[in-house]
């Protein structure tokens, strides 16, 4: 074969090439500007390679095609993806794609929890969430120990808050986060408690549960918490119906005299003092108002209907409230 035959052939491969590169690049370049039509979320599972994501990512129609998709990414030098669950955007492109992955912009989902729930009714929250290990959580052994928590059981150790989680997160793991900002917030704040103050940590999370859950006003939280504490200290019964009605199984939403006759851990008409455990998860607001009780002569509060309450220092004074509030009658005597 001649020089001249050589020449010319070594030209045809290079322009060929050159052709077959630049088509590459031509097409690469309409890939990478093609914009998503419709929101599409995906989730990725821990263990899947560049492949089986760009795979995925075509037959979700995030992108057109998951060759071109693997050649971006090797392009760019972008293999590792975070797992977890991705929500893609109308108008966002492959490059816009590669980025959301790359950066592990995993979808934060919100969860609420008001305060004064109990931990079966947090628990069920979470598994109308559908979190995972919801429906057993509570169950498994050890659970107290294993959280660190020094306790009969784990209620009022929940934090009422709202939670971001991603898809993955378990009911274990947002629990654990619960008890930690639980802990963190009632060490802060009795760790400020004055000189005088007589409840030890676990005892004022109790006294909260109760606060949290007899206050329809925020305003009165402190004003309650003074009312019980005044009661501890004369060693009076605490007489609380929320107490009652924790410690009643399958508790209909009616309370009797016979349920606050009956005797149980938790009715604070028959036991003096506090109950064995809190019976709510209260807020930080509550917890405040346990270490922080308004100073006060009152040792009676009865509910008025509209969420306040109406306070007094003598029984002759809290029955005429009872008779005007509950009976519906005699209100002419209550100032």
């Amino acid at each position: 074969m001649s020089r001249k035959v050589v020449l010319i052939a070594a030209i045809a491969i290079v322009t060929l090439a050159g052709v077959g590169v630049g088509l590459v690049y031509l097409q690469l370049t309409r890939f990478v500007a093609e914009p998503l039509q419709q929101s599409v979320a995906v989730t990725i599972p821990n263990g899947w390679g560049l492949k089986r994501i760009s795979r995925e990512l075509e037959e979700s129609r995030v992108v057109s095609s998951a060759l071109w998709f693997r050649l971006l990414a090797k392009i760019n030098n972008k293999g590792f993806v975070k797992a977890g669950e991705y929500y893609f955007s109308v108008g966002q492109t492959p490059v816009d794609v590669l980025k959301v992955l790359k950066t592990g912009q995993v979808v934060q989902h919100r969860l609420s929890f008001p305060e004064g729930l109990n931990i079966k009714e947090m628990v069920a929250v979470m598994e109308k969430a559908g979190l995972p290990g919801s429906r057993d959580v509570l169950s498994i052994p050890n659970l107290t120990e294993k959280l660190n928590v020094d306790a009969p059981n784990l209620e009022g150790w929940f934090f009422p808050d709202t939670y971001q989680y991603t898809r993955g997160d378990t009911a274990l793991d947002l629990i654990t986060r619960m008890v930690s900002r639980s802990k963190k917030i009632l060490d802060k704040l009795w760790a400020e408690r004055t000189p005088d103050y007589k409840l030890s940590s676990y005892e004022t999370l109790i006294l909260a549960s109760i606060i949290e859950k007899e206050t329809g006003v925020a305003s009165e939280r402190a004003l309650i918490s003074g009312v019980f504490h005044n009661r501890l200290r004369k060693k009076m019964k605490l007489q609380t119906d929320p107490t009652v009605i924790y410690g009643i199984k399958n508790f209909d939403g009616n309370i009797t005299r016979k349920h606050l006759r009956t005797p149980t851990p938790y009715n604070t008409y028959t036991i003096k003092g506090l109950p064995p455990t809190p019976i709510s998860n209260p807020g930080k607001e509550a917890i405040y108002a346990a270490i922080h009780p308004q100073s006060s002569s009152f040792l009676y509060f009865v509910a008025r209907g509209d969420g306040s309450h109406a306070f007094s220092t003598t029984f002759k004074e809290h029955n005429a409230y009872v008779d005007c509030y509950q009976r519906k009658k005699a209100c002419k005597k209550v100032k």
